[in-house]
């Protein structure tokens, strides 16, 4: 017995040393000196893009309305005349194509954005008028202002002022500013994916919404993140649907279609797709663990050990659940057209985001093998996506973006992000083996809800900044 408990207590010791050594090995924090911005503004030139971003959230450019993208379209001309002059412009349907040409000769980049918003549901609940681009309490409020006009007009702002100082980029630039990506994409960023694809244009990076500068306390940490998603989960919509005798409500089966169909549901909900700690999210978390304190840097630096603690402790929310496995919603139910009438079907939508490592083939074999045989599953027609792939963080594009992220005014730590949500970035893949998502502004946990909530606003301190560091993307060689 006694050689048993010395063998556990050298066993333990050996343990706490090995944590210990791969604690003591996590790099001393580093912040990299930020260069100065190309462009600097005056108060009145701030005022003054910030006019022009409050008159771009007054065109209701929502999917379908032809006039307010053709109206958006004369006013982008007008508002940034020498870019209009100095690049070419290729529109295809309500998308929009620039190209900068550079006389360096190096790999291009390229620029997203998208024109077109989601509709409001609930005016009654802004503060503001959804699209009247109001301009109070210190900031800018209106439909797009987050998502994603606010990038789009600091892109072009960035532009025209580079060329009001007579600047050109480092290497070629390229800006494509879709119109249907709130729907897919399809029509607007694939089809100007696919042209440059045709024409063989490889971008040493692709560059579009995603990520944010965030509080780090979520994280563990004091220091603002800059979240850089290299990657994002796929999309795919299923309608489940149960069958069930039609008949006369006074006399219900023991089992009715729509019995069956929420029992499903449920079902599933109580068995959610497996967790896992890889890819873009184990980067993060090891990424920060230089800035955390000595007992989570213990952690963070031994997930091999770890890891089902911390796979517990982020599966406790929501927001962070979402980063380490595929989700499942339902979003829509029909049945039924009467009171006293028993339905002979029940569906419902389920929407799922197919995390990195998950595809439709597996996630279509486990609804197979999980749901009762009364209900059956099928792929719902419409917008479909693969997860992304991961772009590396050892490459000299990721790396130099960082530097440019960690710039900005809170002077955030810029860590590797998996984006939950979609991106027109996902068609691009082809293009470029460095696409990342990054929005350049700071903002609260709580506003995260303002993306395609009620009351989305940008803080008016917030735009020069944006406007700042496209401008330092374009004259950076990545």
């Amino acid at each position: 017995m006694k050689a048993v408990l010395s063998g556990i207590g050298a066993a333990l010791l050996l343990l706490v040393v090995v944590l210990v050594a791969r604690t003591a090995m996590v790099p001393a924090p580093e912040s990299f000196p930020s260069s100065p911005s190309p462009v600097v503004f005056s108060k009145e030139q701030a005022a003054a893009m910030t006019q022009r971003l409050s008159r771009a959230i007054q065109f209701p450019t929502l999917a379908g309305q032809a006039d307010a993208f053709a109206s958006f379209h004369a006013f982008l001309e007008q508002a940034f005349p020498l870019a209009h002059a100095s690049l070419s412009r290729q529109a295809f349907g309500h998308s929009l194509l620039y190209h900068w040409e550079s006389s360096n000769d190096c790999a291009p980049i390229l620029l997203l954005a998208h024109q077109d918003v989601v509709p409001v549901s609930s005016p009654e609940d802004w503060l503001q008028a959804p699209f009247a681009g109001a301009i109070e309490s210190g900031y800018l409020w209106g439909r797009g202002a987050m998502d994603d006009k606010g990038s789009l007009m600091a892109i072009l702002e960035s532009v025209e002022a580079l060329l009001a100082q007579g600047q050109s980029p480092a290497c070629d630039v390229w800006l494509a500013f879709g119109h249907d990506e709130e729907v897919g994409g399809v029509q607007g960023a694939g089809k100007m994916a696919a042209w440059m694809l045709s024409e063989g244009l490889q971008f040493a990076m692709v560059l579009d919404e995603g990520g944010m500068v965030l509080p780090g306390a979520t994280l563990g940490i004091d220091k603002p993140v800059a979240l850089i998603g290299i990657a994002e989960k796929g999309y795919l919509s299923v309608i489940l649907t149960a069958q069930g005798g039609a008949g006369h409500s006074s006399r219900p089966p023991e089992q009715t279609a729509i019995g069956e169909l929420s029992r499903a549901i449920m079902m599933l909900q109580a068995s959610p797709r497996p967790a896992f700690l890889n890819g873009a999210t184990r980067q993060m978390l090891e990424q920060v663990a230089p800035w955390q304190p000595w007992g989570k840097r213990v952690v963070f630096a031994n997930l091999w050990l770890f890891e089902p603690l911390v796979l517990q402790q982020l599966a406790s929310k929501p927001d962070t659940n979402a980063l380490i496995r595929t989700t499942m919603a339902p979003t829509m139910l029909s049945a039924g057209v009467k009171d006293n009438v028993l339905p002979a079907t029940a569906e419902a939508v389920i929407n799922f985001r197919l995390a990195p490592g998950e595809n439709r083939e597996t996630l279509m074999t486990w609804l197979e093998e999980a749901l009762p045989a009364t209900v059956n599953a099928r792929i719902a027609e419409g917008f479909f996506a693969e997860p992304s792939a991961i772009s590396p963080v050892d490459s000299s594009a990721y790396q130099q973006l960082s530097v440019l992220a960690e710039g900005l005014p809170a002077a955030p730590v810029a860590v590797p992000f998996l984006l939950i949500a979609g991106s027109d970035a996902r068609h691009y893949e082809a293009l470029s083996g460095n696409v990342f998502r990054f929005l350049p502004a700071s903002f609260e946990r709580e506003d995260v809800a303002r993306f395609h909530g009620a009351n989305e606003r940008l803080a008016l301190s917030q735009y020069p900044a944006m406007v700042a560091f496209y401008a330092s993307v374009m004259t950076s060689a990545f």
